[in-house]
């Protein structure tokens, strides 16, 4: 699926954090966004619950079912750009789905559930690069 443009449905809250952030290769939100085909053809991102607490998910339709305080279309930032115009696929990169790839031939970008690194977050965490999913460290000390 070609990708047409990318649509941020925010909180007031999100909007205003988000002021200065088209040139950022990543921010954060608190509700969701949604990519839009080529074919018309549109699917929701945002945290969920399933399969396990505060994960990625995606749908056909919002996961919000109110009205957005604001939109805004990011199809031009840079880290969504150089996927405009791209078959792009979707694919989990762990079994928990903390974090989705979105990936055409070129280029990815990468939804994750975190907030500023802290992981299993009700934030919805968008970047250009992967980010690195850190396990709790035994409290034993080896010697």
């Amino acid at each position: 699926m070609k990708l047409k443009r990318v649509i941020y449905e925010l909180f007031e809250i999100d909007f205003c954090s988000l002021c200065g952030q088209a040139d950022s290769a990543e921010h954060e939100i608190d509700r969701e966004i949604y990519l839009e085909f080529e074919t018309g053809e549109k699917f929701y991102f945002s945290w969920c619950n399933e399969p396990e607490q505060y994960c990625i998910g995606f749908k056909p339709e919002r996961f919000n079912k109110n009205e957005p305080e604001c939109v805004i279309d990011a199809s031009s930032w840079q880290v969504w750009h150089e996927l405009i115009g791209q078959e792009i696929s979707f694919m989990f990169t762990d079994e928990s789905h903390q974090i989705l790839e979105l990936k055409s031939l070129s280029s990815s970008v990468y939804l994750s559930s975190q907030e500023r690194g802290s992981w299993g977050a009700d934030v919805l965490h968008i970047s250009k690069g992967l980010p690195l999913i850190i396990h709790k460290q035994s409290s034993q000390t080896v010697k």
